[in-house]
C-alpha cells in the first residue's frame, strides 16, 4: 500500500497538468516556449526536493556522495537548458513578432493562470512525496525519463521551427494543437515509464 500512494500522487499530478495543457490549447495561450518552459520547471522542483533530501534526510540516502553529485550535475545541465529555452525558443523563434516574445515573457513570469495551475501541481506532487518518503532514496537520474523528455522537445521544437511555417503562438486558430500535441505525447510517456519504473524499485 505504501508504494501505491505516491505512485497515484504522481499519476494524479500528471493528469492535471495535461488537463491544463489542453484547456491552454482550447484558449489560445499556449506556445512551445510554454511548454518546454513547463517540463523545465517541473525538471527543477524535482532536483531542488532532491537537494533538499540530501540536506535533511541523509540518512535514508543509499549514497550521499552520489546523491549530491548527481544533483548538482542536473542542476548543471537544467541551467544549461534554461538559457537555450529563454534565448531561442522565448526570443529568436518569434523576435518579429512582439506579441508573441511578450506571451512567453508572461509565462517565464509567472503570469499565465493555467502555466501557474500546473506548477502548482507539481510543487504539491513533490511536497507530498517528500513528506512521505519511506524507504532508501535515490535520486532523479542525469538521464532521467524527465531530462529526455525535455532534451527530445528542444530537438523537436528546433525541427518544427523549421518545418511549420506559422507561429507557434497563436492566438487566431487551433495549429497549436499541432505544435503541442507532440510535446504533451512525449511528456506522458516517458512519465508513465518512469513511475512504473520508480514503482518497482520502491518495491524491492
Amino acid at each position: 500500500m505504501q508504494t501505491k500512494t505516491p505512485k497515484i500522487a504522481e499519476y494524479l499530478s500528471l493528469f492535471v497538468m495535461t488537463c491544463f495543457t489542453i484547456l491552454a490549447i482550447y484558449n489560445k495561450q499556449i506556445s512551445v516556449f510554454y511548454i518546454i518552459y513547463l517540463f523545465w520547471c517541473d525538471e527543477f522542483l524535482k532536483t531542488l526536493f532532491d537537494r533538499l533530501r540530501y540536506h535533511f534526510k541523509k540518512d535514508k540516502l543509499q549514497n550521499a556522495t552520489n546523491y549530491l553529485s548527481n544533483t548538482k550535475s542536473r542542476l548543471f545541465m537544467l541551467m544549461v537548458y534554461l538559457v537555450f529555452i529563454i534565448v531561442c525558443f522565448g526570443l529568436m523563434l518569434d523576435w518579429n513578432n512582439t506579441d508573441l516574445v511578450l506571451g512567453n515573457f508572461e509565462v517565464f513570469f509567472f503570469k499565465n493562470p493555467l502555466f501557474n495551475f500546473s506548477l502548482v501541481t507539481f510543487l504539491l506532487r513533490e511536497v507530498y512525496l517528500y513528506a512521505n518518503d519511506y524507504s532508501y532514496l535515490t535520486p532523479h537520474h542525469l538521464l532521467s525519463s524527465g531530462i529526455i523528455t525535455l532534451h527530445v522537445s528542444l530537438v523537436l521544437g528546433i525541427t518544427l521551427s523549421f518545418l511549420i511555417k506559422k507561429e507557434f503562438m497563436v492566438f487566431e486558430n487551433y495549429t497549436a494543437i499541432i505544435a503541442i500535441i507532440p510535446f504533451l505525447i512525449l511528456k506522458v510517456f516517458f512519465e508513465v515509464q518512469e513511475i512504473k519504473y520508480n514503482s518497482k524499485e520502491k518495491e524491492k
